[in-house]
């Protein structure tokens, strides 16, 4: 998913409807009835907050939702609420990499071409209003996201619809079982109805054909929504509350409540953080602030740093339809003189992890292809590559960057300097006002010959890192197209229930994308959680899902 390293804002709400909304969706309307009043409590939540004795538990984050309809929403704040207030069929269990039963008590795959994917439900499931979670529920849910994508069209949805485009139809027997039937082979299939693509939605509260709108959220999780204080455009916070009548495999909440603040910028999150208003700094301060509050940390006192492995990566993307970089050549130039080792230093102090292809290290599958083709920075190569191919020199163009990505006018000037400092490139940086959202407008309207943004995995898998980045409607408009790729590589990797024997297809992809040159890796993050020093269970939450697990989160006594 998209805005890993940035803080996720809505495009301008004054904007002609029929401007594309695709991936990022212009946020629906808060509220019971219209935009969202100062404190609103949600619609149809009937949890009691609180009253099991826990304590409760404020994190501090600069990534807000951009919606809160499942359908409409393929971004990271907006997933981090979605995996603790909603249920899917399969979850992934903490530094797990394999889904197992949540809502479902058993789910499988009946046939041998990985085609038919049957559910069978827990008895008794209801959504947070009482009403019941059934099978006609679970297939609902699932023909309300094909159907949606329909309406809007791929232009304007901005729902996870991509991670469902080999589902075929969904099928019920009685209230507990549920089939999927399957376009193609999918061995992927579990771990993306494991993500926020399969989550359960009251069929009774949520239309068939739109996204819901107003302020309700009402889902089976282990939490649900008790209040929305803010803004349409300017989110405080989220209260969350014990669900009393969630029936799944999260274990018993460490907390009774938990509330998410959103703040404007990483230094506004360390003053909250440094001043007691928050318990937890979700991975958004600056790598300076991170590392100084490492140094200075005691065991048991202060500010703690939790740190854990992510799958989260950052790439420079060059959009194959502006020039210069419709010449293949020049992106491989390009590719040839980045230095990832040298942006993980200099920008981010060693706390991100240089990278050297698109699958990031700790998922199946991953090599170092660009490592492999490309060898060291080397401005002899470069000139080279472009010497050959008749480009004449230096060549021109710009690297556009969110406005609130971290670090983000710091990385780019970093890319800018080494692509300028062997002569062949005059780079210059542009920053987008407006956050993802208006990068994400630009990038779909082929603004951009390169840009820079994140990537949050949807699930464990390689697969995630290529699906959605090839294809004509690919998920950054690149207009990547490799006919290799799509019709056979993809075809074979989804056709192994074995993973591993898929590593050899996905080496191949990898190499073809450093060929190709059209994503090129930057590096890939760490998680650093700053933490008060009573909070305890954020490192059960810190893995490759990049998954925040609220309720393994607790405070202990004083």
């Amino acid at each position: 998913m998209l805005g890993a390293r940035e803080a996720t804002s809505a495009p301008d709400t004054g904007q002609d409807e029929k401007e594309d909304m695709s991936v990022v969706k212009r946020l629906a309307a808060l509220g019971c009835v219209g935009l969202l009043a100062s404190t609103v409590a949600a619609c149809g939540s009937s949890a009691k907050s609180g009253g099991s004795g826990k304590a409760s538990i404020t994190m501090g984050t600069t990534r807000p939702f951009v919606e809160l309809d499942p359908a409409g929403a393929y971004d990271y704040g907006s997933w981090q609420l979605f995996y603790n207030v909603f249920q899917t069929l399969m979850s992934f269990q903490p530094n797990a990499t394999t889904p197992t039963p949540d809502a479902a008590q058993a789910c499988a795959f009946t046939d041998a071409s990985d085609r038919t994917y049957h559910c069978t439900l827990k008895s008794g499931l209801v959504f947070s209003n009482g009403d019941p979670l059934n099978a006609d529920a679970v297939k609902y849910s699932f023909d309300r996201v094909l159907k949606i994508y329909q309406v809007l069209g791929p232009e304007k949805d901005g729902g996870p619809y991509s991670l469902l485009s080999t589902l075929s139809s969904v099928t019920t027997s009685g209230d507990l079982d549920v089939t999927f039937h399957l376009n193609t082979s999918d061995a992927t299939f579990p771990d993306k109805i494991a993500s926020g693509a399969g989550d359960i939605v009251d069929p009774k509260v949520y239309p068939a054909n739109a996204l819901l709108g107003g302020g309700k959220v009402v889902g089976s999780g282990p939490y649900q929504v008790d209040k929305i204080d803010g803004s349409l455009t300017d989110p405080k916070d989220v209260v969350l509350s014990v669900n009393p009548g969630y029936k799944g495999s999260a274990t018993t909440p460490q907390n009774s409540q938990f509330t998410m603040k959103y703040y404007a910028d990483p230094a506004s999150l360390k003053q909250a953080l440094t001043s007691g208003q928050i318990d937890i700094a979700d991975n958004d301060l600056t790598p300076s602030d991170n590392l100084a509050f490492e140094a200075n940390q005691q065991y048991g006192k202060g500010i703690q740093v939790d740190t854990g492995g992510a799958a989260e990566i950052r790439m420079l993307i060059l959009d194959q339809k502006v020039k210069p970089m419709d010449n293949v050549y020049v992106r491989r130039a390009v590719a040839q003189l980045i230095d990832q080792q040298a942006l993980a230093s200099n920008v981010f102090k060693d706390t991100v992890d240089p990278l050297y292809s698109v699958i990031p290290a700790g998922i199946g599958g991953h090599t170092a292809a660009f490592q492999d083709y490309y060898g060291k920075p080397s401005t002899a190569k470069a000139k080279s590559m472009l010497k050959d191919a008749g480009v004449s020199t230096p060549v021109k163009f710009a690297i556009s960057y969110a406005d609130n990505a971290l670090q983000g006018a710091e990385e780019a000037n970093e890319l800018a300097r080494e692509l300028n400092a062997s002569g062949l490139f005059q780079v210059t940086v542009d920053k987008v006002s407006g956050g993802l959202g208006a990068l994400q407008t630009g990038w779909s309207a082929d603004k951009y010959a390169a840009f820079t943004e994140s990537w949050s995995p949807d699930y464990p898998d390689a697969d995630d890192y290529v699906t959605p980045f090839v294809g004509a409607q690919n998920v950054y408009n690149t207009h990547y197209v490799n006919s290799q790729i799509s019709d056979q590589l993809v075809p074979e990797t989804q056709r192994a229930a074995d993973r591993t024997a898929a590593n050899t297809p996905f080496a191949q992809i990898q190499s073809q994308y450093a060929q190709d040159a059209v994503y090129i890796p930057l590096y890939q993050d760490k998680q650093y959680l700053a933490v008060q020093s009573n909070i305890t269970g954020v490192p059960l939450t810190l893995d490759v899902t990049g998954i925040f697990r609220i309720w393994v989160v607790g405070k202990a006594s004083n």
